[in-house]
């Protein structure tokens, strides 16, 4: 196409040049106005769970469950509003709220996307909860399979569910399983040795 064809074409399709150009302008504006209106939620929702933090080592309890709610409504898509609901199952256990407590953990599992090694520390928090209320086998449903992470903690906690089922053998297995993944000088050993002796009582 010559100088004179391609300026012509493009005084003739000018309007549908002019619409694509905008529509690209007004994309790049959209993706970069929302790429900082996310760093602006983070960073507000940092400083609220800065608030939080301090207020729960000041003993501020009051003010820490303010600071949480106000991540769970307002930021609620930021890592920091899993951790605000973290703090308010915490809240809910030592109040002794089991089933609020559940109900936050279940929803933190369900979210989806969680930080590194946050699935399994819910996992197991619900799991405890669970076997302390007599519910071993929703218990052994809440670990799920094995992962690499928490190895001798996911053992331990499968042994107790099954030791409250009284199934004695696959207790021992999973106590040997979490005795094995500790390091040979864990002085958590012999507290293991010592439920594996508990179930020697029984079996």
């Amino acid at each position: 196409m010559t100088g004179p064809e391609l300026s012509d074409y493009l005084y003739r399709h000018r309007k549908s040049l002019i619409v694509v150009v905008a529509l690209v302008v007004l994309g790049a504006m959209g993706f970069f106005g929302y790429a900082k209106y996310q760093r602006h939620q983070m960073a507000q929702a940092a400083a609220v769970y800065s608030e939080l933090t301090q207020t729960m080592a000041s003993n501020e309890t009051a003010a820490a469950q303010a600071s949480a709610q106000t991540l769970l409504q307002k930021y609620p898509r930021t890592p920091y509003a899993t951790m605000a609901r973290f703090f308010m199952a915490r809240m809910e256990m030592m109040q002794h709220h089991d089933a609020q407590a559940q109900a936050q953990l279940q929803t933190i599992l369900k979210s989806g996307h969680l930080p590194t090694g946050m699935e399994g520390l819910a996992r197991f928090a619900l799991a405890r909860l669970q076997l302390g209320q007599g519910q071993a086998k929703s218990a052994l449903e809440t670990l799920g399979s094995p992962g690499d992470a928490y190895a001798p903690l996911f053992w331990e906690l499968r042994g107790d569910a099954r030791e409250q089922l009284k199934e004695w053998p696959k207790a021992r297995q999973d106590y040997r399983k979490a005795e094995q993944a500790l390091p040979a000088t864990d002085p958590y050993r012999a507290y293991l040795q010592l439920k594996l002796a508990n179930i020697g009582v029984h079996s």
